[in-house]
């Protein structure tokens, strides 16, 4: 996001509603706004936010009194952090979630975790319980480099007939086998010998905020393995 997109009025229009849902766990509602930015007329707000909403800084929800949803506030206002949208789902159980983006949810990370990446880096939620044994549980957002320089061993997100799995990734002659990773019972490794895609490889996991932290998302580093 470029603060070159945002007029000072429009800036102070997003601020205050980041600022708002940061602090409350919920937006503003249009006539709090109008009160906060101190004008008479809601029809200014919400011209307001229908433009913060058509350069993507905000996302509406129909009919709901406080559907409104800042994008990127804190990437925006700190120039240490990136904002990462979470491009779609991936299946760690089996191949029954589609690779489609989300095109209103976003995390927010710092510039120093990914700086040293060579490809972009995406964010995809992980659905299902397979990973669990390499730190990866149901609705936790795994961050992905993309490449398709990957080893033995690494934890991959692949699209195999336009869907995507989470597994690690193993070589043989013949066979390239994708592989569970838990002590649960009942997963099977998928092995394929034709093309596939790798999106690429796992290189942050951001957990899944506990019910009660749910406006809290925390960074948990992957420490590096030998193998």
């Amino acid at each position: 996001m470029n603060k070159d997109n945002l007029t000072k009025k429009q800036e102070k229009v997003f601020k205050l509603i980041g600022e708002y849902f940061e602090g409350q766990g919920e937006s503003p509602t249009i006539p709090e706004l109008r009160d906060m930015l101190g004008v008479k007329s809601l029809r200014t707000v919400t011209q307001y936010l229908e433009i913060l909403e058509r350069k993507g800084f905000i996302y509406r929800k129909k009919n709901e009194k406080r559907g409104i949803k800042p994008i990127g506030y804190k990437a925006y206002f700190n120039p240490e952090m990136i904002n990462i949208q979470i491009y779609g789902s991936a299946g760690c159980d089996n191949q029954s979630i589609f690779a489609e983006p989300i095109h209103d949810e976003y995390v927010v990370v710092s510039k120093q975790a990914i700086k040293n990446k060579k490809g972009e880096v995406a964010a995809i939620k992980a659905m299902g319980r397979s990973m669990t044994g390499a730190g990866i549980e149901d609705g936790d957002i795994v961050l992905v480099e993309r490449t398709k320089d990957v080893k033995n061993n690494d934890r991959v997100v692949a699209i195999i007939d336009d869907m995507a799995v989470i597994k690690r990734i193993s070589f043989t002659k013949t066979a390239v086998i994708l592989n569970p990773d838990s002590r649960e019972e009942g997963y099977k490794p998928i092995i394929m010998k034709r093309d596939f895609e790798v999106v690429g490889k796992i290189i942050d996991v951001i957990k899944a905020p506990k019910e009660k932290e749910e406006n809290e998302i925390e960074i948990i580093p992957v420490p590096e393995q030998n193998y």
